[in-house]
């Protein structure tokens, strides 16, 4: 059942009148947080995932989102969350929870963001733009777009290790399944030891860098490979007996077993597809489309960046419009590596869809060019496409580049690398933490609602 609002809050209990005053105020900063997020159309999102007469209370929704707000802000987990407002008198006054309240289960608000997807964060993105609007906040009418690469928490796909981390997730389903009582006379064999010290075979030979020392890794690479063909052949065995059994009398078969199987099948799927993708590379064959390069993340992609640091970054692309008052004010979460080209129209439609009004200036950089961008921006209305075109420019060209309208923007552009420089370093975008192209996009819009209310205060300071 849903509750909007920690009604308990309004009380003074029998402990608010031994404590001082100094108790019932907050700092400057969170005050002006606690005021922005009172906004009543900020539940809005979150309301319809609940029953308004029936069933428990829920967690009530403001308490969530200042509990959230602080999380990202100072880079918390949810367990440490939990622990700092439950041992923290500031921040329990500024999440509505009095002293003789529980605080919520670090578990309860993993499954909230769960529950609520990505789709509700957005539009609490939205409405948050749209209040920055109506208080007339934002008074600009241009943006810069950018393009960045949140990482998902994967670690470097090589395909032995790929294969380690087949082996080693068929083998723990299988043993759930066993321990479950079901497939006790399949016939299955850990080999998770003898991966393990192959994988560190390949580690001392790969120090070497000789010509003998990559074959013994091939080598190795083989018998892994050998070794995962093994253990697929008996865990399809595993999936069979269980699916034939005869259920016991009183047991329902959606049960916790038949989870599992399915569980197990999907993993057998994917690991095939690693072990076809590594005869391949056996073959000589190097570039492989579509490779999968995570067993837990099947939908994070390799993206070449020609950076200095890391050339390539396996993740999602994230599209990023910023306002003149450095506000998010629209985000998109891509899997695979699309042109940005592809995304500028988009965009622009987009940012003039949640601002409610038309652009006047739009500044990207020369990723974004091309001339059908630039003729469906200015079909928008918008008067001045700062685009840089990549290559030989015409003296037309020329012109319109050294104009001092496209000069002025292409240097305001430039500073939407610090603001995703901002965003990854102090905002958590860095690096995602949740499984999937919805965990990722719920990531994103976590914190970029952190990102605006921290910009917002500032502004109405």
């Amino acid at each position: 059942m849903l509750r909007s609002r920690n009604k308990n809050t309004d009380q003074l209990s029998l402990v608010d009148e031994w404590l001082p005053k100094s108790y019932f105020s907050l700092p400057d900063e969170l005050e002006k947080v606690d005021k922005l997020l009172s906004d009543e159309r900020f539940i809005e999102p979150f309301a319809k995932h609940f029953s308004r007469s029936c069933g428990r209370p829920s967690t009530p929704i403001d308490v969530y989102l200042r509990m959230m707000y602080l999380k990202r802000r100072y880079g918390l987990g949810y367990e440490r969350l939990c622990k700092e407002v439950a041992d923290s008198i500031t921040w329990r006054r500024f999440c509505h929870i009095r002293l003789e309240d529980d605080v919520p289960d670090f578990t309860t608000l993993a499954k909230l963001t769960k529950k609520f997807g990505d789709k509700a964060l957005e539009e609490l993105n939205d409405l948050l733009i749209h209040k920055a609007v109506d208080e007339r906040l934002i008074r600009s009418r241009k943006v810069r777009v950018d393009s960045t690469v949140v990482q998902a928490d994967i670690h470097h796909p090589t395909d032995a290790r790929l294969l380690s981390d087949g082996v080693r997730v068929l083998t723990r389903i299988v043993k759930k399944i066993k321990q479950a009582g079901s497939a006790i006379g399949a016939k299955f064999r850990d080999r998770t030891r003898s991966v393990k010290k192959r994988l560190l075979s390949i580690t001392k030979f790969s120090k070497r860098r000789t010509d003998q020392a990559k074959a013994e890794v091939m080598t190795k690479v083989k018998e892994i490979a050998a070794i995962c063909r093994e253990v697929i052949g008996q865990a399809e065995k595993v999936s069979t007996m269980t699916r034939t059994e005869t259920p016991r009398k009183g047991e329902s078969r959606v049960s916790k077993v038949e989870r599992l199987v399915t569980e197990l099948d999907s993993a057998i799927s994917v690991v095939k597809k690693v072990i076809f993708q590594t005869d391949k590379v056996i073959r000589g064959m190097k570039s492989i489309p579509e490779r999968v390069v995570s067993i837990f993340d099947q939908g994070a992609r390799p993206i070449r960046r020609g950076k200095e640091r890391a050339d390539t970054e396996f993740g999602r692309k994230v599209f990023l419009a910023e306002s003149e008052e450095k506000l998010i004010v629209s985000y998109k979460v891509l899997e695979g590596n699309p042109a940005d080209s592809q995304e500028a129209v988009p965009m622009a439609q987009k940012v003039q869809s949640t601002l409610g009004r038309s652009l006047d200036e739009f500044a990207a950089d020369r990723g974004f060019h091309s001339n059908e961008n630039e003729a469906g921006l200015e079909a928008l209305g918008i008067r001045h496409v700062a685009i840089p075109k990549p290559g030989k420019c015409s003296a037309k060209r020329k012109e319109i580049e050294g104009a001092s309208w496209f000069k002025r923007l292409r240097r305001w552009r430039s500073g939407g690398e610090a603001t995703i420089s901002l965003l990854k370093r102090k905002y958590g975008l860095n690096r995602c933490l949740f499984k999937g192209s919805d965990g990722t996009a719920a990531w994103v819009g976590i914190s970029v609602f952190t990102h605006n209310v921290d910009k917002l205060v500032a502004l109405m300071t």
